[in-house]
């Protein structure tokens, strides 16, 4: 038992710490005594024999490797404890509690809106905590506990990571109403090469997007870049130049007024693989099985519409 001396409460109190890495935050979010946080984690780094957190004065604290370690281990178990808590607990049909969710920017305002609405009527003692990135911060996300399952697509294969493909998005191009090609239906990269381009400016989405443009024999003529999804086709309707997206949106307004009109890409184009992510070392709890479900719905009843 002397191996066990430390507890899940100091536990709970360092992945809070880990996660904001601010004990004060921390401290406000668990509703306990600053104090009581900083005497938990000297006692849980007595009790491991290392020191877990760097402080720096005025300045929050620093994970130290044993830190790290310490934060993924931590995340499995808690993990592992709401898959058994949620199995002796709750019946097929009671979910409840919030579940945390990363989701890939240019998902949250197509597809999570759907989903979170599904959720209400069909789960309604269920909530989503929303974690929006790219890609990396996705993965991070899932890889700190911050959180528990993620949208996004599938730039790249990483083994501590398991995907379920919930479809393949096919890229398109958006020019403004006033564009030359506006009235065409296809366009090929080709001709489009000289033309100023607005880049989605996300890690991976990037070289993927300027990747398709190099393949079609021309070099990117790149005028601006942006990572937000909405400014960028803002960016476009305004005629500041085409871009290429994957996720397409139910209406070509924009947020600036003028319409950003879709065509379709003529040539042969790798799409990209939209799936749900998790860490491979955790177990699938209730709440996230039902957010998965519930996600290949909506994208069912989408491609179906």
């Amino acid at each position: 038992m002397a191996r066990f001396s430390i507890t899940l409460a100091q536990l709970g109190y360092f992945a809070a710490c880990a996660r904001t890495l601010n004990m004060t935050a921390a401290s406000q979010e668990l509703h306990v005594a600053q104090s009581a946080v900083s005497s938990s984690i000297t006692q849980l780094e007595r009790a491991l024999g290392t020191s877990l957190f760097i402080r720096r004065h005025a300045k929050g604290l620093v994970l130290t490797p044993a830190g790290e370690r310490l934060q993924q281990e931590t995340s499995a178990l808690f993990e592992q404890l709401d898959s058994m808590i949620d199995a002796i607990q709750a019946d097929a049909t009671s979910l409840r509690g919030t579940l945390r969710v990363a989701v890939f920017d240019t998902l949250t305002p197509t597809i999570l809106p759907q989903v979170m609405s599904h959720i209400a009527r069909e789960h309604p003692e269920l909530s989503l905590e929303v974690f929006g990135g790219d890609h990396e911060q996705n993965l991070a996300d899932l890889r700190t506990g911050r959180a528990e399952v993620a949208i996004t697509y599938e730039f790249s294969a990483a083994d501590d990571i398991v995907t379920a493909p919930l479809g393949a998005i096919r890229p398109y191009i958006i020019v403004a109403d006033t564009s030359r090609f506006a009235k065409r239906k296809r366009v090929h990269l080709s001709e489009l090469v000289d033309e100023p381009l607005v880049l989605l400016d996300l890690p991976d989405s990037r070289e993927y997007f300027l990747t398709l443009i190099r393949a079609a024999g021309g070099t990117p003529q790149i005028r601006y870049k942006t990572p937000n999804f909405e400014a960028l086709r803002s960016m476009v309707a305004s005629g500041m130049g085409y871009s290429i997206l994957n996720q397409q949106p139910a209406f070509d307004t924009t947020y600036a007024g003028p319409r950003a009109i879709a065509l379709e890409i003529a040539d042969e184009v790798p799409s990209l693989r939209l799936v749900i992510a998790q860490l491979r070392q955790t177990r699938p709890t209730a709440r996230s099985r039902a957010f998965v479900e519930i996600v290949q719905q909506v994208l069912k009843e989408s491609n179906a519409s």
